[in-house]
């Protein structure tokens, strides 16, 4: 009987401590929960006594805008927490994940502010150590310097074209200003960065030798210093004693490895000197032995045109937009020059402000009625005039005759006009006709768009090569036109010559 009541009275005991348990209970999971809520310090997360993480342990990398900010990988961390402390509440940043991890970088910062940051070590429950490690840092006031300035264009030194300049070491939204003296006082072009480089061309330079430098400006208006590394370019104008020239950047794809200037017109006979000019008519009925020897006399660096230089001027016009007539490369056509044989004789050019002058077309006429019949091509530094159409120019190059292209289903060559599209012999590499001596950078294209055809002639003579076509051709006229039916001494009044000056 006393053992029964005494279970009784120790249940009941129990019964009374349960209350006083629970609360006791109550209490520590709202302590353990206002802890996860604030951390220590006010970060998030709980405090772990596991992990004896030292913080930050330097800052590098420090520019206006950007920093990074180090530490020693611990190794029970799953994660490296970093927080902006500048205003002494913690505020969060991101989360660095990996146990390896041991490094941050911090961008979109403001120039020339003091800030303050802590890196915290998190482990596999999620709970941060308890460091109070808050490193300071000012920022730098400007940007960094520009580090390497790099000529990008013209392949070689001197050249005819403008320059364009790699400038390196910038950042991205930060304006770089190129400048052509030491002291980065006068300006030649300027842009906006996207990335670590940023290529700036001047709009326009004196001849003579250059030396490029660069600065960098921050969205607060504050420029670094002028920049120790340059980049050197002789700009060279092209020589106007014997008419207009036009600067021709080299393409090595065709085989010009240099800059060169071509003759802007035709060459009209000035008193017996070979002159790029609008007046007059063409100089005709020359053979191509007198055109090489028109061009050297007139003097040093002085030239009938080569085939490669020809392949580089029509290949710029392929590839230049404003020469097509839908306003883009490789859609709708080219204009072929004065090819309808109206009138039936070559032209002078009158008025220079005019492409189509002497004609009687105009740009406002379709494709096929009078649009092609422009006799202008744009190039990188100016128009160009009658390349296609108007008299057949004498090229210096000469195709053995048995090494002309022909197409292969004709066993026996015939004199007439192919579609380049066509050709299929002879055009292998190391062939005296391989393909870039022709071709267009698009192999697809036809006379459909006025590019022109090709004349080979009897594989038993000729090889003399003449380009462009002239006023009666119709749609074998064009940049890329090619006969080669007549030898190197044969003259005619619809063949005439174009020289190029080179350095």
């Amino acid at each position: 009987m006393l053992r029964g009541v005494m279970k009784r009275n120790e249940a009941l005991s129990i019964l009374l401590l349960l209350p006083i348990l629970l609360i006791a209970s109550g209490c520590e999971t709202v302590a353990k929960f206002e802890e996860a809520a604030t951390g220590s310090g006010g970060f998030g997360g709980t405090t772990s006594s596991s992990i004896n993480f030292s913080g930050i342990s330097s800052v590098d990398q420090k520019t206006d805008t950007t920093l990074r900010l180090n530490w020693g990988a611990h190794a029970d961390a799953v994660a490296y927490d970093v927080y902006n402390t500048t205003s002494g509440t913690p505020v969060w940043l991101q989360t660095v994940n990996g146990q390896a991890s041991s490094s941050v970088s911090l961008t979109s910062l403001n120039p020339n502010q003091l800030y303050k940051f802590r890196v915290r070590a998190k482990d596999s429950e999620g709970n941060n150590d308890g460091n109070t490690n808050d490193v300071s840092v000012t920022m730098n006031l400007a940007p960094d310097t520009p580090s390497g300035l790099t000529r990008t264009l013209p392949v070689t030194s001197p050249g005819f074209s403008l320059p364009t300049i790699r400038v390196s070491g910038v950042k991205n939204g930060d304006t770089i200003r190129l400048f052509s003296d030491i002291t980065c006082t006068t300006q030649v072009a300027s842009g906006t960065a996207t990335g670590t480089t940023i290529d700036l061309t001047p709009a326009s330079l004196s001849s003579g030798t250059v030396d490029f430098y660069a600065n960098a400006t921050n969205a607060f208006a504050t420029a670094s210093g002028c920049s120790t590394a340059t980049a050197s370019y002789e700009k060279l104008t092209c020589p106007t004693a014997n008419g207009d020239y036009l600067a021709v950047t080299a393409n090595p794809t065709v085989g010009t490895t240099s800059e060169f200037c071509v003759a802007k017109y035709e060459m009209k006979d000035v008193g017996g000197v070979a002159t790029s000019q609008a007046t007059g008519n063409p100089w005709v009925s020359i053979s191509q032995v007198n055109s090489r020897t028109a061009c050297s006399n007139l003097g040093a660096g002085y030239g009938l045109i080569s085939n490669e230089e020809w392949m580089t001027v029509a290949r710029e016009i392929e590839t230049t937009d404003t020469n097509w007539s839908s306003g883009t490369i490789g859609t709708g056509s080219l204009n072929r020059g004065h090819s309808d044989n109206a009138p039936a004789s070559a032209l002078a050019v009158s008025n220079d402000a005019d492409p189509y002058d002497g004609t009687g077309n105009n740009s406002g006429q379709a494709v096929g009625s009078g649009w092609e019949q422009k006799r202008t091509h744009t190039l990188s530094n100016g128009e160009i005039w009658d390349l296609a159409g108007n008299v057949w120019e004498w090229t210096d190059w000469n195709v053995t005759p048995a090494n002309k292209a022909y197409i292969a289903s004709n066993s026996n060559p015939v004199q007439a006009w192919r579609e380049w599209t066509l050709v299929d012999t002879n055009i292998n590499n190391g062939d005296e006709m391989e393909t870039i001596t022709w071709q267009t950078t698009d192999p697809a294209l036809n006379s459909t768009s006025n590019i022109g055809q090709y004349y080979a002639g009897l594989n038993s003579s000729g090889g003399a090569a003449l380009r462009g076509g002239h006023w009666d051709n119709g749609t074998a006229a064009g940049a890329f036109a090619l006969a080669l039916s007549n030898v190197s001494t044969n003259t005619s009044a619809g063949v005439g010559f174009r020289c190029v000056f080179r350095p």
